[in-house]
């Protein structure tokens, strides 16, 4: 006769195992630079907490404090003001009533309600394109398009500042990948120039640059795109709805709309919702459509989303004032800034970063603008060169010129006591 099994042993061995496994699988996380950086990074930074955010006031607080208060709110992605817009607010709520919270499905299956075939459409007439395919993030849009469209017998040319998402898809692309210098059109040649004319050659940029604020020198890309017979792929999501004609983003702005090969961008900032989009011909949005992951395996949207960004559009297209007064709100902040001696980049967007010393002086500087009554973002290493630490201050269509005083008058109060 076999002897009984010790099950309390054997639950003590299995515990002991899962502990042992646990201990090894973090100790070999730590050893990796990731992990150490990130780690080191944010382990003491407190994360502030929104409790409402509809538009220019959002309700915060610090984990350290009791009590949220309000402030202005200038580290957002609203760029065009229309997010809590009653108009967007209405349409959204008709959706939710009427499709439910979500569509539990995926595009391929059940997940495709009218309102996304009627939004898909009207996006694609509002940049100027044949069609657009929408995603569940900008990031799975980047990741996505990428990785379905370019393979191991390819090249990938990308700005050395692109987003981490377009990163992620040259990785699992598996593409040759080259990075150039910011922004740097000789850069760029020099690489294409040395690769054969019959391969596949993909340039991929962002359009705004999120973290520097700056905008892609788009027509001089396109000329070496032509030259080298190179694809171009656009990152838009800091342009959509906050750059160009009518907010219709960079390929607009440049006039070459038809030259960019796909135009991905996010639906979570010029326009109010949550998502990111491919747009670019009919034949190779359907390629996207039956051979990109995060389309085919990803839950669509929440129709109420949809709905709130139909509205957006009609908004937008109705009142091209808004875009007018974005540029305005941006251009008299980065001046007024300017002006006080700050160190501000060079920006021609909504984004204005002004230029610290460390990461403690951001951390300092922006719990000091939250004391206040100013929401700013701190960015600094590893989403930003250990060099250059920074505020970043996004500016909104719906701030009013006194909101903008207010946020002067508090940088150069907090200035003045931080930076002596």
């Amino acid at each position: 006769m076999k002897n009984p099994v010790n099950v309390r042993n054997r639950d003590l061995t299995v515990q002991s195992t899962k502990t042992r496994r646990n201990k090894l699988l973090y100790d070999w996380l730590t050893e990796t630079g990731h992990m150490k950086v990130m780690g080191r990074t944010f382990k003491n930074i407190p994360h502030r907490y929104v409790s409402t955010a509809y538009s220019v006031e959002s309700t915060t607080s610090l984990p350290k404090e009791e009590q949220y208060k309000k402030l202005l709110h200038l580290g957002s992605y609203n760029y065009s003001g229309l997010n809590g817009h009653p108009l967007v607010l209405k349409a959204s709520k008709e959706a939710l009533e009427k499709y439910g919270v979500t569509t539990s499905g995926v595009r391929l299956l059940n997940g495709t309600t009218d309102l996304h075939v009627e939004f898909e459409k009207r996006l694609a007439k509002f940049l100027c394109v044949e069609d657009v395919l929408t995603y569940s993030s900008g990031f799975s849009a980047n990741v996505s398009v990428i990785s379905a469209l370019c393979s191991e017998q390819d090249v990938i040319l990308s700005d050395e500042l692109n987003h981490q998402s377009i990163i992620d898809g040259i990785k699992l692309s598996g593409a040759k990948y080259i990075k150039y210098k910011h922004r740097d059109p000789n850069s760029l040649k020099g690489a294409l120039e040395g690769l054969p004319y019959v391969q596949r050659k993909f340039i991929i940029t962002d359009g705004i640059f999120s973290m520097d604020g700056d905008v892609v020198k788009l027509d001089e890309l396109v000329l070496l795109a032509e030259k080298y017979n190179a694809f171009i792929i656009v990152d838009d999501a800091h342009a959509t709805a906050a750059f160009g004609p009518n907010g219709r983003g960079t390929p607009s702005h440049f006039k070459v709309e038809k030259e960019i090969d796909i135009l991905t961008g996010s639906l979570s900032k010029g326009l109010p919702g949550v998502g990111g989009f491919a747009a670019g011909s009919k034949e190779a949005i359907d390629i996207l459509r039956w051979g990109s992951n995060g389309y085919m395996f990803s839950a669509s949207l929440p129709p109420s989303v949809i709905g709130g960004l139909i509205a957006a559009i009609d908004i937008l297209e109705k009142n091209p004032d808004i875009q007018d007064k974005l540029h305005e709100n941006e251009k008299y902040l980065r001046e007024g800034i300017q002006q006080m001696g700050l160190n501000v980049l060079h920006s021609e967007s909504p984004i204005i970063p002004i230029i610290l010393a460390d990461r403690d002086t951001a951390l300092c500087f922006a719990d000091s603008l939250h004391q206040e009554g100013i929401y700013v973002n701190p960015v600094f290493f590893p989403a930003v060169s250990r060099k250059l630490p920074r505020l970043r201050l996004n500016t909104s269509a719906a701030l009013e010129k006194s909101d903008l005083d207010y946020t002067l008058n508090a940088l150069e109060k907090v200035a003045l006591s931080i930076l002596k």
